[in-house]
């Protein structure tokens, strides 16, 4: 492999990821199997920690955009509001009490 096609190669691989970086960040997923396309020349370890990458910037990584979960990455607080929003208001549940 020559160093020239090597340094295209790393050029279009970091553009690819951040487009997918992208769409993931507007979407809040993507597909394991787009991500697989670009990253499928990498070695394992590389592979994982682009994965692993994903995951802490809050992208969720599916086989279908039915998998995706919009409550994954909530916080405590969130889910508790969300659970509240969901009530009849005939329970106390998840309710703040007063000091």
């Amino acid at each position: 492999m020559s160093l020239g096609y090597n340094i295209k190669m790393n050029v279009n691989l970091s553009e690819d990821i951040k487009k997918l970086v992208k769409k993931g960040k507007e979407n809040g997923f993507i597909l394991i199997s787009e991500l697989d396309e670009i990253i499928k020349n990498l070695n394992a370890a590389d592979q994982q920690y682009i994965r692993d990458g994903m995951e802490e910037l809050e992208i969720q990584i599916v086989k279908t955009p039915e998998d995706y979960d919009e409550y994954k990455y909530m916080t405590g607080e969130q889910a508790i509001e969300f659970l509240q929003s969901l009530s009849d208001g005939k329970t106390k549940a998840f309710v703040k009490e007063e000091d």
